[in-house]
């Protein structure tokens, strides 16, 4: 028998071997490679967000009505930052992890409607505070009970009633969304400054009923 005549096939087919088998390797090796690089992309845009979402979740719900336009326009900055951030992860090349990416996504599409939500909540507290103030100031400027200053105290506190049917529901809206909190104890704890707004709210409205 010949064996070397079998050893050139043989060496031939572990080189093979050892190719195929370094090329997985580098494969591999670079499937790695592009994943820790997604992953590093992916992770400070969740914290920023994150960051965002805590912080404005501690703005008051019902500000002082000068001061609210200028914190729901803080609110409305931290959604664009947001989706900023959406649409810088929608530009990466998921293929490397999708699932990873798609999860991002979606906690700050969440992030941003949330605050989108308390933002317009900022606005209806702050419109109903102004509503209710209206009609104080129609009662207290009173020098006769006339036919019209009777009908304009009516619609003035129809006003009232709406603006505050709009507080609530945008409240609402908040309290609806906070199950996408991820911070559980974060988002108990809006849910119960939330619960405390709807209550002062309803006073304050059984209030200027009153007046």
């Amino acid at each position: 028998m010949n064996i070397g005549a079998f050893r050139k096939p043989l060496l031939w087919a572990l080189v093979a071997v050892a190719v195929v088998l370094a090329a997985l390797a580098a494969r591999w090796g670079y499937s790695n490679y592009r994943q820790h690089n997604l992953r590093q992309a992916v992770v400070p845009q969740l914290q920023a967000a994150d960051e965002r979402l805590r912080t404005a979740l501690g703005a008051p719900l019902e500000p002082d009505a000068a001061q609210a336009e200028q914190v729901a326009a803080g609110l409305d900055a931290a959604v664009q930052d947001i989706e900023a951030r959406l649409a810088a992860l929608r530009a990466l090349d998921a293929a490397p992890d999708r699932a990873r990416v798609e999860a991002a996504e979606e906690v700050l599409n969440d992030a941003a409607a949330i605050l989108r939500r308390q933002a317009d909540a900022v606005r209806a507290g702050a419109a109903f505070a102004r509503s209710r103030e209206a009609l104080r100031a129609h009662i207290r400027g009173a020098r006769s009970r006339s036919r019209d200053w009777v009908s304009e105290a009516v619609e003035l506190k129809h006003k009232v009633d709406k603006a505050y049917f709009d507080y609530k529901y945008a409240l609402d809206g908040v309290a609806a969304r906070l199950g996408d909190v991820p911070d559980r104890q974060l988002a108990a704890q809006t849910r119960a400054r939330i619960d405390a707004a709807l209550k002062q709210a309803a006073a304050a409205r059984k209030a200027a009923g009153r007046l």
